[in-house]
């Protein structure tokens, strides 16, 4: 309801006299307020239409109108009907020069039309508008709760949101990170934003920018927004469509694969949604536990929904503490560090690994190398291969029998001693003082356990090539278990 409105109904035969500053006559009508005070605004709310018959206005001095008009323009209310009859015959000409002046629209009510007709004839206008909305953001809610139920992602929906309001509509997150976005903002500069129902740890906003002046948001995106909200605790949860069953056991199926030939890896991939003769990316998201479960979750929904826009295949694993991601189709030449860097930015105290594989064969391995990366703070690419990594792509059981064979001399309760010293020594390169420090040992228990080592096993420990052999037999027996 807006004053154009009162002034093209022909039945109230209302006639403009100041037509009042650029825009004014398209302000909406939000309610009647009738009142005959001098100063009526502590009554009044913002747009409301003032009925005045001027009963304590029958004054002809310029300066008192003029104050009068400047007090209702800091409401600031939609315009000004005054009543002509009661007590003014017409309207006074200090109230329209100062009318004038301020800008505001001025209506002149025949003595035949009271104040009652004129309030009816706005709120049942006002309340077929609001019903109106009512349907409309009801009818939208409905149809976005049908694309959510068919499948369909987060920002498709945000798409007929965006439609239905023909503006830009994105959901932020606490930082305000803009996580997925639709519509054009078609030059408007209007911009505002609803919480959505999404829970004290998780604060998630629908923003909207390029709103039009005439669009109510509230009743209109106020349902859609619990549907916004319920399908971002969705994707949230462990049941989304990014964590189907299917993709949750071939992760799972992944980390449990040790190198050996697995058969069903493949089929899992394919149930998953992914090639498995393709490409592969992975990115791991880890945090401390002084670090909130929901700000994991959060941030690594973030990531998932980001990086959809560079591979059309993501799916994630949870754990405690753990975020898994793995990519396949890339979308464009996009470097993947780089993409991923992105997401984290206001939040450095995640550890976050990136890495590639080129087969699925590889694939269990490089997840492997990836975890045993994650700890220290920052986004970083996990090294190629590492020699945790080579041992357990050499699954062979004889091999591990070898091994056990050649290390038999230290698997003695009383060699339990002489075995955690060799693998600290080969480790730290026979540096005595990091040997000591970690075993909390003499260097005179080092040199004693040094040589008692070399009579059990029979070995030179100043040759390198046999250091290296009984390192790796020590990471296929530790691999084995």
């Amino acid at each position: 309801m807006r004053i154009s409105d009162l002034i093209d109904d022909a039945d109230l035969n209302i006639r403009l006299r100041v037509r009042g500053a650029e825009g004014r006559l398209d302000r909406p009508i939000t309610w009647c307020a009738p009142a005959e005070h001098m100063d009526p605004t502590p009554f009044l709310s913002v747009n409301a239409l003032l009925l005045t018959n001027g009963m304590g206005l029958n004054v002809r001095d310029f300066r008192i109108w003029d104050a009068y008009v400047e007090r209702l323009v800091s409401v600031p209310v939609s315009g000004l009907a005054f009543g002509l009859g009661a007590a003014h015959r017409e309207l006074p000409e200090g109230l329209l020069q100062a009318c004038e002046a301020h800008g505001l629209p001025l209506l002149e009510l025949p003595p035949d039309v009271p104040f009652v007709l004129v309030m009816r004839h706005v709120e049942r206008i006002i309340a077929a508008e609001r019903y109106e909305e009512l349907r409309t953001g009801w009818e939208l809610a409905d149809e976005c709760t049908r694309l959510a139920a068919d499948g369909h992602s987060l920002g498709e929906v945000l798409g007929r949101v965006a439609g239905a309001v023909n503006a830009r509509v994105a959901v932020v997150d606490q930082n305000a990170f803009e996580l997925v976005a639709a519509g054009t903002a078609h030059g408007h500069t209007a911009r505002t934003t609803l919480r959505l129902p999404s829970g004290a740890s998780e604060q998630f906003r629908l923003a909207i920018e390029g709103i039009g002046s005439d669009i109510v948001l509230q009743p209109v995106l106020g349902p859609v927004a619990a549907v916004i909200g319920m399908q971002l605790s969705y994707t949230l949860g462990s049941r989304s469509p990014l964590h189907s069953r299917e993709a949750a056991r071939f992760m799972e199926a992944l980390y449990a694969d040790h190198g050996e030939p697995s058969l069903p890896l493949r089929r899992y991939a394919l149930e998953s949604g992914f090639d498995p003769d393709g490409d592969w990316s992975t990115v791991l998201i880890g945090s401390s536990e002084e670090v909130a479960p929901a700000k994991l979750r959060a941030i690594a929904w973030r990531a998932r929904v980001g990086l959809q826009a560079t591979f059309s295949t993501v799916r994630f694993m949870e754990e405690n503490g753990l975020t898994s991601l793995l990519l396949q189709r890339r979308q464009g030449t996009a470097d993947l560090l780089a993409a991923v860097r992105e997401f984290f930015l206001d939040a450095p105290e995640f550890s976050v690994i990136v890495t590639e594989s080129a087969s699925l064969s590889e694939l269990p391995l490089t997840l492997q190398l990836a975890r045993r990366q994650v700890g220290r703070p920052g986004v970083r690419r996990a090294p190629l291969a590492d020699l945790a990594g080579i041992v357990q792509g050499l699954p062979s059981p004889g091999l591990v029998a070898m091994c056990q064979r050649l290390l038999a001399p230290l698997t003695s309760d009383r060699g339990i001693a002489l075995r955690e010293t060799f693998d600290a020594y080969l480790r730290h390169s026979g540096n005595s003082t990091k040997i000591c420090d970690e075993l909390f040992i003499h260097r005179n228990t080092l040199s004693y356990r040094l040589r008692k080592i070399q009579e059990l096993l029979r070995l030179d420990l100043a040759d390198g090539e046999v250091r290296a052999t009984y390192m790796l037999a020590l990471s296929i027996v530790a691999a084995a278990r």
